[in-house]
This record gives C-alpha cells, sequence and structure tokens, in this order.
C-alpha cells in the first residue's frame, strides 16, 4: 500500500500541473483561435481518434493487466513487453498507413499531416508497461516535462487565428516526445527476448475484448464532436468542447487515483484476496464522492462569473450549457473507478463491454435525431444520457456481484454541504464582477465552508482514509 499511496502521490502532481497549465492556456487559445479555430482543432482531432482507437487495440487496459500479473520475474515480464510491443507494432503500422491514405482526400489534410506525430506516438506509447509494474513516478515525470514544454510554447508561439498550424504541431508533438522518454529509461527494466509471432498473436482476441469496449467508449465520447462538425457546425464544437473543459478537469484529478490502483487491485485479484479488494475500493469511492459531489456544486457557483475571464466573452453562449454537463464530474469518476479498479481486475470484460456498447448505441442514435433539430444541445442531451447510463449499469453489476454498497447517509451529507456551499458562494460573490480573483475567492470560501459542513456533520472521510492507509502500510 505504501507504494500506491505514493504513486497516488506523482499522479496527483501531475493532475494538478493539469489543472494550473489549462488555466493559463485555456483563455490564451480561446481568445486567439476563437470558438471556430477551437472547433476545427478538435473537429480534426476527433477523426484522428478513429485512428488512434485502432492502435494496439485494448492494450491500455488488457497491458496493464498483464503486465501487473507477472511482474515479479524479470524473465516473465521480458518476455511479456516484447509480445504486447510487437503485437501492437504490427497493428500500429496498419493504421499509420491507412490514416496517411485516408486523411489526404479529407478536408484539412494539412492539419491531418501534423496529427501523423501523434498516431506515431500512441504506436510507442508503453505507459501500459510503467503502469503494470506501478512505476507512476517515470510516467508522471515525463509528461510532466513535456506538458510544460509545450505550454511555454503555446504562452509564446500562440497569437492569433492563423496560429492553428502551431497549435497543432505543439499538441501532437508533445504526444510523440512524451514516449520516446519513457523508452530511453526501458533498458534497466526488461531485456530484450526474442519472440515468436505465435505468442505475439496469441494476444489478439484478449486484446479484442477490451478494444471493443474502448471502440464504444469513443463512439460516445468522440462521436458528439464529428457529427457536430459534420451536422452542424466548426463553432459548435468549439462550444461544446470547451463546455466539457471545467468537467474534464475534475475527472482527471479522479483518474490519478483509478490508475495507481488499477495494477494494485490486478494484483490482489491474482493473489485471490477479493475482499480486501472491495474493501479499498468501498473507501476510495467514498472518497470520490466527497470531492466530486463539491466539484458539481462548485461548477454551478462559479460558472456565471468564470466564463467571461477564462473562456473569453467569444464564448459566453457556453454559460448556458456548462450547468447541465456539471453533474458529470460525480458520474464519470463513479463509472470509472468500477471499470479500472473491479471490472478489469476481475476480468469481467463482458460487463464492461456491454456498458460501454449500450452507452455507445444511444449516443449515435440521440447524437444523429437530436443533431439536426436542435444543434449543439443534441450533443449535450446524448453525453448525459450515455455517461448516466454506462455508469448505472456498472455500479448495477458491482453491486448484483459483490458486498459493496453506498453509505446513502454519507453521501446525503455530502450534497447537503454542498448545497450550503452553494448558497454562501451565490450570496457572497452576488456582486463581484467575472476575474480570476473573484474565482479564486469563490474556491477559497466553497472549500471552507464544504469542509467545515462535512466535520460538523461527521462526514469527512479522509481522516478515515489516512488511518486506513497507514494501517495497510
Amino acid at each position: 500500500m505504501k507504494k500506491v499511496f505514493e504513486n497516488f502521490i506523482y499522479q496527483s502532481i501531475y493532475q494538478v500541473l493539469l489543472i494550473i497549465l489549462p488555466i493559463i492556456t485555456i483563455p490564451i487559445i480561446s481568445d486567439t483561435l476563437g470558438p471556430t479555430g477551437v472547433g476545427t482543432f478538435n473537429y480534426v482531432y476527433s477523426i484522428t481518434n478513429y485512428f488512434i482507437l485502432f492502435i494496439g487495440l485494448g492494450l491500455a487496459n488488457y497491458g496493464v493487466r498483464e503486465i501487473a500479473q507477472v511482474r515479479e520475474s524479470k524473465q516473465k515480464l521480458s518476455q511479456k513487453f516484447w509480445e504486447l510491443q510487437i503485437f501492437n507494432f504490427v497493428i500500429s503500422a496498419a493504421v499509420l498507413t491507412l490514416f496517411f491514405i485516408i486523411t489526404s482526400y479529407l478536408k484539412y489534410s494539412n492539419y491531418y499531416l501534423i496529427l501523423s506525430l501523434a498516431v506515431f506516438g500512441y504506436m510507442l506509447d508503453i505507459t501500459w508497461f510503467y503502469s503494470g509494474i506501478e512505476e507512476f513516478k517515470m510516467i508522471t515525470t515525463a509528461n510532466g516535462i513535456v506538458k510544460l514544454i509545450g505550454f511555454l510554447l503555446i504562452v509564446t508561439l500562440i497569437h492569433d487565428k492563423s496560429d492553428l498550424g502551431k497549435y497543432i504541431l505543439i499538441q501532437s508533438s508533445n504526444i510523440l516526445l512524451s514516449q520516446l522518454i519513457l523508452w530511453f529509461f526501458i533498458r534497466n527494466k526488461i531485456f530484450f527476448i526474442r519472440v515468436r509471432l505465435r505468442e505475439v498473436f496469441a494476444h489478439f482476441l484478449p486484446a479484442l475484448s477490451y478494444f471493443i469496449g474502448k471502440l464504444a467508449v469513443t463512439l460516445y465520447t468522440n462521436l458528439n464532436k464529428t457529427l457536430l462538425g459534420v451536422l452542424a457546425t466548426i463553432t459548435a464544437v468549439g462550444y461544446y468542447t470547451n463546455s466539457l473543459q471545467l468537467v474534464i478537469i475534475v475527472v482527471a484529478l479522479m483518474g490519478s487515483l483509478d490508475t495507481v490502483l488499477m495494477p494494485k487491485m490486478s494484483h490482489l485479484q491474482a493473489n485471490k484476496k477479493e475482499d480486501e479488494m472491495i474493501e479499498l475500493l468501498t473507501k476510495v469511492i467514498h472518497l470520490e464522492i466527497f470531492v466530486t459531489i463539491p466539484a458539481m456544486f462548485g461548477i454551478l457557483a462559479t460558472n456565471q462569473k468564470l466564463i467571461g475571464w477564462f473562456f473569453g466573452e467569444k464564448f459566453s453562449y457556453i454559460e448556458k450549457i456548462v450547468p447541465f454537463f456539471a453533474p458529470l464530474v460525480i458520474i464519470i469518476p463513479l463509472g470509472t473507478a468500477i471499470m479500472r479498479q473491479y471490472l478489469i481486475p476481475m476480468k469481467q470484460i463482458k460487463q464492461y463491454n456491454f456498458s460501454v456498447i449500450l452507452g455507445a448505441f444511444l449516443g449515435v442514435v440521440i447524437n444523429i435525431l437530436l443533431i439536426p433539430q436542435i444543434g449543439i444541445w443534441g450533443a449535450v442531451i446524448a453525453t448525459l444520457i450515455s455517461e448516466l447510463m454506462v455508469t448505472g449499469l456498472r455500479v448495477s453489476e458491482l453491486m448484483k456481484k459483490t458486498t459493496f454498497r453506498f453509505s446513502i447517509h454519507q453521501i446525503l451529507k455530502y450534497f447537503v454541504s454542498g448545497l450550503v456551499m452553494l448558497i454562501i458562494i451565490e450570496l457572497f460573490s452576488s456582486s463581484m464582477r467575472s476575474s480570476p480573483v473573484t474565482t479564486l475567492i469563490q474556491m477559497t470560501v466553497g472549500l471552507i465552508v464544504y469542509m467545515a459542513a462535512t466535520f460538523i456533520l461527521k462526514a469527512n472521510p479522509i481522516v478515515d482514509m489516512i488511518k486506513f492507509l497507514r494501517k495497510k502500510i
């Protein structure tokens, strides 16, 4: 558990970096590129994502589980790595070839050519290996350095709408560079082993089972941008993407805990310690809910004062959209936690695939039916229904198969504390103007009120979680 705690700290530092840097870069990008530029980038990247999707098939999750199960033996670890990575190279080479052929005929072909760097970067992706051996320090260090470089380049080079190509180049190069750094340090972890093609392609069907879920997830998260670009306007893609930014920041922070726990859970499952898995999962999920409930109310409370200075007046329309996305900061992390900490370690891939396939089906149908009629609001409705359905199915599966139960009494206390926080922030800042200082004051007041309310209601799980981790270390 000590390593889990250390990895969580590293991941949290990295995720905080991912929060701080966008606070500076998003206003710059939103102001210089505008809704059309932001929309163009996200539209072409959504198309590129369909190719990235096929790279390695389901290796991102499947690879972590496979590596975690053999990490005690360097011989087996090296064998497994080269089997998986050669498999990844073969699949990726075919995908990269198709990418160049198909995108050469599409609109914005020059941007797709730049994005090929990102595709190549994912071809070299070995974060699944470092995750499997629980070496998150290396991942966070490499990604952190690259993010800082990218941040400096954005601040110094992106000045007006004509710099969209530069922005795409920076983002694509970041992905490639972060993977090249990880390859430099892997030589101390494994040694080269010649593997047979039969052993390599033995991973095809297992990886494919994970890929089905990956495909479905991409359809209901990525297709919204594509369909908005095709059925509505590129500007609508810009509004939709920026509306989700606040949610994505919070979800990313919660994802750091899920990421570091997945190999730990796989290891516990391999050693037949399911009771310990569920005990840890229960505490982690309630800790996440303790954080995401005030995050939801915080988005609702700060929305009107934040949009103007953060995204710029060109994006004032999204003040209407952001509140509808606020519940996603609770819904998405809950579903992700169950997926990464239970379904994948327990090899319940059918249940995982069923939830995302149904979510994808609903998302595609709703998008196609509603976007031509009500534009961006069709994508908003599709996103909410899809995510709610996916998480609902995962919760149902977890409760049906295990002893896991929600502490409704505690969660109600979180909700009441969050509601009190919302009301006080609204009353305290109603006459303030839109500015970074106002948002900072709102966040500070909200944090103090929420923490005080949960302590008064004896509903703060942080102390209990620290005691639990100390006991396990």
